[in-house]
């Protein structure tokens, strides 16, 4: 497709990707199970490896740590030394805190001297040594300003949204930024990188969208008005096919409704980048300026609202008795928005890549247990006095800054490099450059089978006495001086200095992007960052820590991910539109559960989850090789990231908010007639089937979750879907179905707005009815379904066969999970309910006619989607289960694809409201 639709193709997770950290390369891959009668147990417990080594006879930590290096010299030989086998090392630096300064009892009183204590440095910790050791990450970095350099969120920003190079701010992001009115109107395909669904199959995504605004007016009470928010809008394709649907009934609603519903119908687009502001108000559609991840944009956007024909008029001093016309935030009972809708936006929000030691015990909400990456930038002085001089700066303005910039790098990378982990460091590769020094150890954490430890003490012991370690370090740096010869560092305002000025100048641009190297040093988080990262580590304690009882057994010495902040801020600014009122929130992205997102990133630790979607030629003709790196290119194309469905939800519910719904964005469509009670009336409202409108293209292919999109190359023809495009609906204050319960736990949403089996967001929440989970890694559901096994055991169970069945089973599984659904969705509306009571399907299995007529119909409807063997092996899968006998859920442990063609028909024929046949065509037109 060339497009953003591209990436909902994730990377696959094969047997060797998940492991045991200390085997390498496909040679040491765990491919057969154990013939003995009791399989090995690897029971790692990554421990204080100091503790191993340095205590031994009455050599003990208390004998030996309790004072300084000093305090009991007849500990330390040649071999050993205090700063190597002793946690609170940290604590003395044989000036003004002393063991004899700070924990003399006698003359400071119990807990000894007050001057010397914080929150990392105590009594207990520095005198009795009764403490974990501060991180080897904090100490490296916690005497400079790393403030000096971009964290992920600032570069994101910079790149995406900033003034000066951001790829949307800018309008790179558009094919046409000269396109008339007309042009913007007609041409649907307007993104100069990629496309989107609502521009790949305009005008179908609107309607199904559309239909769905219609049924959550009915079940507000033909709320009026009934206001719709768009944040993130893109080209306004999405807004302007929907307000054509309202607006011309391409629904087919009956008059009356149709009017009443035309009449209440408000749409408001919320959008950050000026460039496609101006291209949405081109075709007509109202636009508020305001940034999604901000709760300060809710007065705005309540403001425009009250910008309407039915307010100008209404005089100030009766506002009370009109709500609608009230701009404050959060809004007023009986005023606010009643929808709100996003697609591809999350995506766009800026992450933060953070880590976590699996080393040593933990507790996984301590913020000072975690790190985040930064990003650092380096040019050859050749490099960018040549940019410079190309810029008009003078020889003596660039000597000058030269001379400022060597200065900062050697102050600033030499004082990390003296400190106690730094020495160790150059004690080990003596001849490497403090830049070197420093970039290598930040390149030594990727190299997972070293198992690096977290702590200061044992990082220093294993770069003096662990040969590997030394001798891949000492590998490390060589490499890196060859690369860095005549290097500065660019510090964040000289990098974007440099990138306001080449703005305008896109050939000296080119030059510097392709001389510019970006390199990540780890961080301990700052106190800042840490008050505005506490509420994601409580509200996923229990995920995260999971995740760290996968890979701390496997020897993995971190897990990682990739938070956007900014997802807690977009619910928190659909609340406050709202406000008191009922409504709902659709999300539509690509993306996964948490879990799913933890997994592949903590398996790869060169990835940042930042991805490049698939670009034309043309744009990239003349840049350097903008795949090799996701930073090589930063403003010239764009970036995306998988958006975390389970944190949004989470957020959501914290709030008050129910989660309707979750699953691949097909669930949206609806192909039957939906037949809806209200207090006061009745509503037949007509299904929307998009294959029935249209011919199978790739990207209606891709709607319905078959991958058209995989390399033969790269994958042999299949790719893991479960990051493809999903959509998350979220109802704020629902009402309790007809089936009770809370709807956040239901595997269905309420009846008047979709019928559907929703899919988990929690691997403790997955439907137990499934053999295999579809959405989540392979490897990773391999071994959450051997609960009762150590992660090795359960990997020592794989055999050759299991590994090279396991990829391909689950990409599979994941795309007929989604056709599942949509057959027995377009079965209700070709045969109705009653065609499928259980008599009626054991026509199908015992009449070979029947069959033959039944399965040629379905044939002419998808088989130009799914080919003809796939459809007809899919009938029988989902109707089997319903013949009787397992028809309860979670008796019986069956396909993913049968689990959910049976919860498709319970909430279309055993709920109310589904059972009519469609009355709009639902086979695809001749093409």
């Amino acid at each position: 497709m060339g497009a953003k639709v591209a990436m909902a193709v994730a990377p696959i997770l094969t047997a060797h990707a998940l492991q045991p950290a200390g085997q390498k390369g496909p040679e040491a891959e765990i491919v057969q199970p154990s013939t003995s009668s009791t399989a090995q147990v690897y029971n790692f417990d990554p421990h204080d490896i100091s503790h191993s080594l340095c205590w031994v006879g009455g050599f003990t930590k208390e004998t030996c740590c309790r004072g300084d290096a000093t305090t009991s010299s007849q500990c330390w030989k040649d071999s050993f030394s205090f700063s190597e086998c002793c946690p609170n090392a940290e604590c003395w630096d044989d000036d003004r805190f002393t063991y004899d300064e700070c924990c003399d009892e006698d003359r400071f009183g119990t807990g000894g001297n007050p001057a010397c204590w914080s929150t990392d440095y105590t009594f207990e910790h520095c005198c009795m040594a009764d403490g974990v050791g501060r991180s080897w990450v904090e100490v490296l970095t916690n005497g400079v300003d790393m403030g000096h350099f971009y964290s992920m969120d600032e570069f994101y920003t910079d790149a995406q949204y900033g003034d000066d190079f951001g790829y949307y701010s800018t309008g790179r992001v558009l094919k046409n930024l000269q396109a008339t009115p007309e042009e913007s109107e007609t041409d649907a395909q307007q993104f100069a990188h990629f496309t989107t669904y609502p521009m790949a199959m305009s005008p179908h995504f609107g309607r199904v969208l559309c239909r769905m605004l219609l049924l959550m007016w009915i079940e507000l009470g033909e709320q009026e008005p009934f206001r719709v928010v768009e944040m993130g809008a893109g080209s306004g394709q999405l807004g302007n096919d929907i307000r054509q649907c309202v607006k011309d009934n391409e629904l087919g609603l009956d008059p009356s409704t149709w009017r009443r519903w035309a009449g209440s119908f408000e749409y408001q687009i919320m959008e950050r980048s000026p460039a496609l502001a101006k291209r949405q108000i081109k075709r007509g559609l109202r636009v508020v300026p305001g940034d999604a991840q901000s709760v300060h944009s809710c007065k705005d956007v309540l403001a425009a609202f009250t910008d309407s024909p039915a307010c100008k008029g209404f005089k100030a001093g009766q506002v009370d008795t009109a709500p609608e016309c009230v701009a404050d935030a959060p809004a007023v009972e009986g005023g606010g928005i009643s929808a709100l809708v996003s697609n591809e936006l999350l995506d766009a929000f800026a992450p933060l890549k953070l880590r976590l030691s699996t080393m040593g015990r933990l507790d996984v909400t301590t913020c000072s247990n975690w790190q985040e990456i930064k990003y650092l930038h380096v040019m050859q002085e050749k490099d960018f006095a040549e940019v410079s001089k190309a810029l008009g700066h003078t020889p003596d303005y660039i000597r000058e800054v030269l001379i400022g910039l060597r200065s900062f790098t050697s102050e600033m990378f030499c004082g990390i490099r003296n400190t106690t982990v730094g020495e160790a460091a150059a004690q080990c590769s003596p001849e490497s450059s403090c830049l070197a020094i420093v970039f290598g150890l930040s390149e030594l954490l990727k190299h997972v089978d070293l198992q690096l430890p977290s702590a200061a003490h044992n990082m220093r012991l294993r770069l003096r006495k662990d040969y590997s370690v030394c001798h891949r370090f000492r590998d490390l740096t060589g490499k890196i001086d060859s690369a860095m010869e005549d290097v500065v560092v660019l510090p964040k305002h000289i990098y974007r200095q440099l990138r306001h000025e080449l703005r305008s100048q896109q050939d000296v641009e080119v030059q510097f992007l392709a001389t510019v190297q970006t390199w990540t040093v780890p961080v301990h988080l700052s106190s800042d960052r840490c008050a505005t990262l506490q509420w994601w580590f409580d509200l996923h304690e229990e995920r995260i820590q999971r995740l760290v009882d996968v890979y701390k057994p496997l020897g993995y010495p971190a897990v990682q991910f990739v938070v956007r902040p900014g997802e807690r801020d977009f619910v928190e600014l659909a609340d406050c539109l709202m406000g008191p009122n009922r409504g709902f929130m659709l999300s539509i992205d690509y993306g996964a559960s948490f879990e799913a997102l933890g997994h592949s990133l903590s398996v790869d630790p060169y990835s940042d989850g930042i991805f490049i979607p698939p670009a034309p030629t043309e744009l990239l003709t003349g840049l350097p090789e903008c795949f090799s790196s996701w930073p090589v290119c930063a403003g010239r194309v764009d970036w995306t990231t998988f958006v975390d469905f389970t944190n949004v939800a989470a957020v959501g519910e914290s709030l008050g908010w129910g989660t309707l719904l979750y699953g691949p964005q097909s669930v949206l469509e609806h192909m039957s007639t939906r037949l809806v009670q209200s207090e006061h009336r009745n509503y037949s409202v007509p299904g929307y089937g998009v294959l029935g409108k249209t011919w199978a293209s790739r990207h209606i292919q891709n709607w319905y979750g078959r991958e058209t999109l995989a390399s033969t190359v790269e994958s042999a023809g299949w790719e893991q879907r479960w990051t493809s495009f999903k959509a998350l609906l979220m109802q704020k204050k629902p009402k309790s179905s007809a089936s009770g319960g809370d709807p956040a736990t239901r595997s269905s949403p309420a009846p008047a707005i979709l019928a559907s089996p929703s899919w988990h967001l929690d691997t403790q929440k997955a439907d137990r009815c499934w053999s295999l989970d579809p959405s989540s890694l392979p490897l990773a559901d391999w071994i959450s379904r051997h609960p009762a096994q150590d992660p090795r055991e359960a990997l020592l169970q794989i055999t050759q066969e299991i590994s090279d069945k396991m990829g391909p089973s689950y990409s599979q599984a994941y795309e007929e999970a989604q056709f599942a659904v949509r057959l027995m969705d377009w079965l209700v509306a070709s045969e109705g309910c009653a065609g499928l009571i259980p008599a009626k399907i054991a026509q199908f299995f015992e009449d070979p006619v029947v069959a033959s007529e039944l399965t040629a119909r379905a044939r002419k409807a998808w088989s130009g989607v799914w080919g003809e063997s796939v459809v007809d092996r899919m009938i029988s899968t989902i109707l089997r289960p319903l013949l009787g006998g397992d028809s309860a859920p979670g008796e019986k442990r069956l396909s993913p694809s049968e689990c959910l063609g049976r919860e498709a028909h319970r909430a279309l024929c055993l709920m109310p409201g589904d059972s009519d046949v469609a009355s709009t065509p639902i086979y695809p037109p001749t093409s």
